[in-house]
């Protein structure tokens, strides 16, 4: 790991940083879970110093501009990078964004789970997460993967560019060893999720997040959508207590997922309606504690983040939020391996 870690760091070093005209932009795309993906690393990475932006692949593919463009470049490209997650590599909005990329003279990164695929042979640099066949369409194992690939790739760009000290840095590799054992947290909530996803809940689902957790609600609101069939929303923490509060009800679940323990004045806002409403709430914080304001119980509380802070939080609730589509989609009689209508992967155009 080393050793491709230290190849990997001085491949970015001679394409970006010997002559660089400005800081390099990094524009990260995908759709679906990717995008979630994408835009979950887009926050790690201004976190740790980089210039990134998160982009839906269908509309950046319609924005060449974004790419022809680049801020204080003297050529073009020259200031931009183009990362691409694809779990399956043959999405046809990815092939034509990459190809667009390289006719501006954009360097193209790819992370996807299929070495063969048009996506990797389109590729400068292909981070490949070979975490085997989706069976289903959750795609925990190329979700989770292809974020450690992501982490990995941002903290060697950030060490290229100089943004993080030497001491954060080792503290990220540090983190990112922990991620096997954070997957795994889940599986011993089996009892406390799928006793939550079985209630008798027509929806519409209700999760909440903010910063580098909203995506991750996005993830887990797509993920009941296509496994459960049941409606389902994300939405800032704070926003619930507005207009979708007139929706809440015995019979619509709220899952919240905290970056602290304490919630924030809006998520306390937030569950407060739900309080009200009666809806059922399942909340992901910090460590899980049971404090909050009298105004705003919680009766399922599960921890994510430990003592590894917000950062590595989606690979503990990643796979929680896939078994609470799982459940819930028993619970209704669902093909959950193969639900109607979808397929594991867009084909190309």
């Amino acid at each position: 790991m080393g050793v491709y870690r230290r190849a990997r760091k001085a491949t970015l070093e001679r394409w970006f940083y010997r002559e660089a005209p400005a800081p390099v932009r990094i524009l990260l795309a995908g759709s679906g879970t990717s995008r979630h993906a994408a835009e979950i690393a887009a926050h790690w990475y201004r976190r740790w110093g980089l210039e990134a932006e998160a982009h839906p692949a269908t509309e950046l593919a319609e924005r060449m501009d974004v790419l022809s463009a680049p801020r204080g470049a003297e050529t073009p490209g020259s200031g931009v990078a183009l990362v691409a997650v694809t779990q399956s590599g043959s999405t046809g909005s990815i092939r034509r964004l990459l190809d667009e990329a390289a006719a501006n003279g954009v360097r193209r990164i790819v992370v996807t789970n299929e070495p063969e695929s048009a996506a990797a042979r389109r590729a400068d640099l292909a981070l490949v997460t070979l975490a085997g066949p989706e069976r289903a369409i959750p795609a925990t194992k190329s979700f989770t993967t292809a974020l450690a690939a992501l982490r990995t790739l941002g903290l060697d760009w950030a060490d290229a560019a100089g943004t993080l000290s030497p001491s954060r840095f080792r503290t990220g590799l540090r983190d990112t060893g922990l991620i096997p054992n954070l997957v795994r947290t889940s599986s011993g909530w089996d009892a406390p999720i799928s006793d939550f996803a079985g209630r008798s809940a027509t929806g519409p689902w209700f999760f909440l997040g903010d910063g580098s957790l909203l995506p991750l609600a996005s993830e887990g609101a797509l993920k009941m959508l296509e496994t459960a069939a049941v409606p389902a929303m994300a939405l800032p923490s704070g926003e619930l207590a507005h207009g979708p509060a007139a929706l809440l009800s015995p019979r619509t679940p709220v899952v919240v997922l905290s970056e602290a323990e304490t919630p924030t004045p809006g998520e306390a806002q937030s569950l407060a309606a739900a309080n009200r409403a009666g809806a059922p709430v399942l909340r992901f914080s910090e460590r899980g504690r049971r404090t909050a304001p009298p105004a705003a119980p919680f009766p399922i509380a599960l921890p994510i983040s430990h003592d590894a802070g917000v950062e590595l939080a989606p690979f503990v609730a990643a796979p929680a939020l896939q078994l609470l589509a799982l459940y819930a989609g028993v619970s209704r009689g669902r093909k959950v391996d193969a639900p109607a209508g979808l397929r594991k992967a867009v084909p190309d155009d």
